[in-house]
This record gives C-alpha cells, sequence and structure tokens, in this order.
C-alpha cells in the first residue's frame, strides 16, 4: 500500500498560513494576531469566525466550526483527510513525499518514543534524588535553578554502564529495542553498555515536541564534553535542533528566531525571557537547519562569537543560506564582544541589551563584504586600490550569482556596488557614511536623562559636590542648556558646606541629612518657598517658560518617587552612568556635525579634518565602552 508520509500533513501545517487558504474563501480582515471574517460554515451578519496563523486553525464562536487548515479544506469542500492533504498539496507545489506503509515499523517508531519517554523520566529522577547532588551544585553554578531543570526536562546519568539498561529491562523492553534508540552502545564483545555517564541530560525533541535523542554533557572530566545520542530512524542531527517545539510561539510573536551555539545558551536565555532560541546539536548549522526554521518565520538572527571561530562559522552560514533566501526569507548576524557567549553576555549586560542587538543585526548583505574583506586581506579602514575593489567585488559576484531569488540577487548586487563606490569616494571625506546626517541629538531620550540625573540629586543632596576623573557635577553642562539651569538651580539649594573634593562624593555627615530634603528643594522649585520664588522666576523668564519649567519639575518629582529603595552606595554609580549617556549624545551630535561638513573640509571653509573626525569617532567609542562598564557593576 503506497500512501504519503506519517509526517507530511504537519509539513502542510508548517508550511502553508491557513489565513492564505480560508481568504480564498472568506473574507478576512486583520485584527492584532488574527482574522476575522464571516462563518462559511453558517449564517451570520456580524463577525464571528476567526483565523490564527500562529496557533494554525480556524474557530467560529457563533457554531463552534474549529480545525487546522486540512480540516478546513475536508470541510469546505467536503473532502476525505487523504485528499484533502493532496488538493493542498497541489495547491502551493509541495512535492507529496511518498512511502510504503509498515505496519511493523509504525509500531517500533511508537516503541522508540516510549522508550525515549522512559529514559527522561528515569534522568530526572536521577537528577532530582540523593545521587543528583553534584550535578544540581553544577547547574546552580550555572545559573540554572530547579524551576529552569524541569521546564526543560534536565536529567542526570549515573556514573554507571548498565544502571538506565537495567531499568529500560525491567520496565518490559528488550536490548534489540533499547539499541534501537541511539542511547546506548555495544562493545567489542557484542555486550551493551549505557552511553549516557555521568552527565546532565538534555532531552532533544522534534517539533512536536515528542522526544527523539539525548544531549549529554560531562560534569567531571570525561571527553568529550557533549555527547549525542547516536542517529536513528527518529533522529537527524542535520534536520533537528534543540529547543524548536518550545520556541515556535516567541518565535511568530518577536518576527524572528535567534540561533545560538549550544543547550546552556538556549536554557540560559529563556530563563531571561528570551524564548525565540534554538540551538544546532553540536554540529555545523547546515540547509537542512535553515529550511526547518524557514518554515516557521521569516528572517532567523545567528548569534555567535565575535572571534575568529565565529566570524569562521559565519562566513560558511553565509554562503549555505545563500540559495535559500529571497526577498521575504533572509538571515542576519549577531556578532558578541571580547569572546562572550550568550550566557556571558546577559549575566554582564542583560536579556534586553541583547535582544536590542538581535533586533540590530547585522544583515546578511553587510556581512557579506566584510567577509570579502577579510578573505581578500584589504583594511577597509584604509586607501583601497581600484586592484582591490575589484577583487572584492568579483569575490561577491561568485557568492551572490547563488541566489536563486531575482529581487534579492539584483539588490545584493547593488548594495555591493554602492558600497564600493562610496568606500571609495570615503578616503577622501570621511572613514564612515557619506549621507548628510542631523546633528540634532536624540530629544525625548536627552531630556528623560537630565530629568533622572536632577532626580537623583535631589534624593541624595550629597551627590550636589560629585566629582569623579571625567565629571565635576558644578559645572558641567548636560545636553540641553534650559535642564543644566535647573541642574544648577536644584545645587544651589543642596545647602552644603563646602567639601574636600576627591572621588566621587563625601560621606554625608548627620546635619547634612537633615538640612536639605526632596520636600524642600520641591517647595524651593515649585515657588512654594517664596522667599526663593523670585530667584525661580528669574532663572525661568530667561527662556520666557515658567509654566512649562513647574511641570518638568513635577515630572521629577515622580522620578525622585520612584527612586525609593536605591541606596546612596549605588546612586554615585547611578549617577555617573546617567552623565556617561548625556555625554554620549554630545559627542555623536559634535560627530555628525563633524560628519556634515565634510563638503567644507575640502574648499577649507573649515579647520575640521579627517584626523578629527577619528579622533571624536574613537572618543565615542571609548564612552560606549565605559557606559557598558558601569552598567556591568550596577548588574
Amino acid at each position: 500500500m503506497i500512501r504519503f508520509s506519517k509526517d507530511f500533513p504537519e509539513k502542510l501545517r508548517s508550511t502553508i498560513l491557513i489565513s492564505e487558504v480560508v481568504g480564498k474563501r472568506v473574507a478576512l480582515k486583520k485584527r492584532g494576531h488574527e482574522f476575522i471574517g464571516l462563518c462559511p460554515f453558517h449564517s451570520e451578519k456580524s463577525p464571528s469566525f476567526t483565523v490564527n496563523d500562529q496557533k494554525g486553525f480556524y474557530h467560529c464562536f457563533g457554531c463552534s466550526a474549529h480545525g487546522d487548515v486540512i480540516g478546513f479544506v475536508m470541510n469546505s469542500e467536503g473532502l476525505e483527510f487523504r485528499d484533502a492533504v493532496e488538493r493542498l498539496a497541489q495547491d502551493f507545489g509541495i512535492e507529496i513525499t511518498r512511502v510504503k506503509f509498515d505496519e511493523n515499523k509504525e509500531e517500533k517508531l511508537s516503541c522508540d518514543y516510549l522508550i525515549l519517554e522512559k529514559s527522561t523520566q528515569f534522568f530526572e529522577k536521577n537528577l532530582h534524588g540523593s545521587s543528583g547532588t553534584e550535578a544540581r551544585s553544577y547547574l546552580a553554578k550555572r545559573g540554572l535553578n530547579s524551576s529552569s531543570a524541569k521546564k526543560f526536562r534536565l536529567g542526570f546519568a549515573l556514573n554507571s554502564y548498565e544502571a538506565l539498561t537495567n531499568f529500560l529491562v525491567r520496565e518490559g523492553f528488550s536490548e534489540t529495542e533499547i539499541g534501537r534508540t541511539g542511547i546506548i552502545g555495544k562493545n567489542d564483545r557484542g555486550k551493551i553498555y549505557d552511553k549516557f555517564r555521568n552527565r546532565i541530560t538534555f532531552p532533544i525533541t522534534n517539533k512536536k515536541g515528542k522526544i527523539i535523542a539525548f544531549g549529554g554533557r560531562t560534569i567531571g572530566d570525561d571527553m568529550p564534553k557533549y555527547l549525542n545520542s547516536s542517529e536513528t530512524d527518529l533522529f537527524k542531527k542535520n534536520q533537528t535542533l534543540y529547543n524548536l517545539a518550545n520556541a515556535r510561539k516567541s518565535t511568530f510573536d518577536k518576527g524572528f528566531a535567534v540561533v545560538v551555539e549550544g543547550y546552556m545558551d538556549v536554557i540560559s536565555l529563556s530563563t531571561k525571557g528570551i524564548e525565540n532560541v534554538v540551538a544546532g546539536l553540536g554540529t555545523a548549522l547546515g540547509a537542512e537547519h535553515l529550511k526547518e526554521l524557514f518554515h516557521f518565520t521569516d528572517k532567523v538572527v545567528i548569534c555567535l562569537d565575535g572571534d575568529t571561530a565565529g566570524i569562521r562559522a559565519a562566513k560558511r552560514f553565509s554562503e549555505i543560506a545563500l540559495p535559500l533566501i529571497n526577498a521575504r526569507k533572509n538571515i542576519s548576524f549577531t556578532f558578541l564582544p571580547n569572546q562572550m557567549d550568550p550566557d556571558d553576555f546577559v549575566k554582564n549586560f542583560g536579556a534586553k541589551e541583547l535582544e536590542k542587538m538581535f533586533v540590530q543585526a547585522t544583515p546578511l548583505s553587510e556581512s557579506l563584504l566584510d567577509f570579502a574583506f577579510a578573505e581578500v586581506g584589504v583594511d577597509r579602514s584604509k586607501k583601497i586600490s581600484a586592484e582591490n575593489k575589484a577583487k572584492i567585488e568579483a569575490n561577491l559576484a561568485s557568492r551572490i550569482a547563488a541566489i536563486p531569488d531575482y529581487a534579492s540577487r539584483k539588490y545584493f548586487s547593488l548594495f555591493i556596488k554602492d558600497s564600493l563606490f562610496s568606500l571609495g569616494r570615503g578616503q577622501k571625506k570621511s572613514p564612515t557614511n557619506l549621507t548628510k546626517i542631523t546633528a540634532t541629538p536624540a530629544k525625548n531620550l536627552a531630556e528623560n536623562l537630565a530629568k533622572n540625573i536632577i532626580a537623583l540629586i535631589i534624593k541624595f543632596p550629597e551627590l550636589a559636590r560629585f566629582r569623579d576623573d571625567m565629571f565635576d557635577i558644578t559645572t558641567l553642562h548636560l545636553s540641553i542648556e534650559k535642564f543644566t539651569h535647573l541642574k544648577e538651580l536644584v545645587l544651589e539649594n543642596a545647602d552644603l558646606s563646602e567639601p574636600t573634593h576627591h572621588s566621587y562624593l563625601q560621606q554625608p555627615s548627620e546635619q547634612h541629612s537633615h538640612a536639605s530634603t526632596p520636600h524642600r528643594m520641591f517647595e524651593y522649585a515649585s515657588g512654594a518657598d517664596h522667599s526663593n520664588a523670585a530667584h525661580l522666576t528669574r532663572c525661568s523668564e530667561m527662556a520666557g517658560r515658567f509654566p512649562e519649567f513647574l511641570a518638568e519639575m513635577r515630572e521629577i518629582e515622580n522620578i525622585v518617587a520612584s527612586l525609593e529603595g536605591v541606596g546612596l552606595d549605588s546612586s554615585s554609580t547611578k549617577l555617573r552612568l546617567l552623565l556617561l549617556k548625556d555625554l554620549l549624545l554630545q559627542v555623536e551630535a559634535q560627530y555628525k556635525e563633524s560628519l556634515n561638513k565634510i563638503d567644507e573640509i575640502e574648499t577649507g571653509k573649515t579647520t575640521i579634518s579627517d584626523p578629527k573626525i577619528k579622533e571624536i569617532f574613537d572618543y565615542k567609542n571609548s564612552i560606549q565602552t565605559m557606559i557598558y562598564m558601569v552598567e556591568k557593576e550596577l548588574i
């Protein structure tokens, strides 16, 4: 008997958007993550029929009709299941994989799934029992608690050659059946033994969430450090991604999937709220992995260490991706600094910072250009000869030719040519972008920073004498001048005796703690303190903005209220961080202004020069590094 393969219907469900099928018969309107329309299965005037692409089903709240994409075709066209599958495959040009039905094979696969599930339960019991003390200690050191372990069904394989095998035999499975699952080995004498010993176990599932294999990480000195099950009918490493079943919903919600290198990176990011993450299984990522991801999302971010090995892996994967991308489906790269892995980065800088890097990932087109410069051995910051530009263009032309999608191939080619042309012109002008850039700093961010700086001083009057190697709070200017006036006003009211300046701040005396309070400062700044209202009026009238001034003070008062629980010990560090970020805005504005004057450089209308731009650029980078270090201190 010939039939389509067992997993072919699931391939249709994961490949075809149900809204595309339903939309041919029902006029659908987008509403949030769903579509809504009039139900085709009963007569109605108000739409109660919903379609959800993420969950892959339709549902009518009027007549309770419910089903997936195959069920919709069956019910709307009166077809049997097999006919509906074949109709969908034909309509969407999907080749049907046909196999000869083998009842014995189906029974074997069911048995294999059961053995792997039983093995998972055995490993879990070990981890959470008395024999798992050392394993639990290892996980704790890696920042994983019991909740994380249970979510990913982590376990522990005892340091034994027969513990798992004996358990499974007692459960009624034969050695032959156990051997099919890839979790045991056989020595030269034909004796079977447990492959996983003294290891943390990571169940590996298929995209339906069924366990198909295990990964194991030694907690001793055994080699290799990571070990996978042998490949079986259920488990093919080049087609399997760790955590794909769990990552599907978050991938749909966020619009992209992130690929990292290992199990621990996935679990660590998941515990920090980043769920759209998968990993390879100790082998290089391949075309089948990317095809699998493209079934669920249009965008894939590859997150790798920024070291030589990471860049080499990215270059290899970019070449694999080129024949698979198109105008909708594409990849990008996030390279982590200082040879950090994602787990290290999150611990140092937090999950939000990493998610920003994912959103700002380098597109494949830009990465190809970087790889080509490295391969040809050209430093893009230096003068590039016509000969080297020709080498780079030829290098990239052969790669871009592998893109089958016409639009993508066309615009990749144009991007490369435009980039090389701009770099050539840039040797006379600037080491970076030639486009005119507005020099005005981001006003909302600048105002927010200024208000938080002033709020910290009001909350901690001792900061009125803050001084370190870069900043003196009494003399510095903020990005927005009106807030510099307000900062000076607050400092005048701090009522602190003249300090002896040194790094950061003096410890407050008891007298100073009581002499100046946030409440008194607000009375002063809002005009409630009439003896000082004239002073405030003079400051405000300088800009003719008294009502606006008071409104800003009310916003700052709310920020002060939110600082409850912030300790004085960390307040100076927080202030330094805010001042660095404000300084960065000012330097970025100066840098952009300098770039905009490049044309004037060539006509001698300004003294700004390329070395000066480079100096500002380097200073900007040094401030960004300092910001990272201070944020790390606060985490």
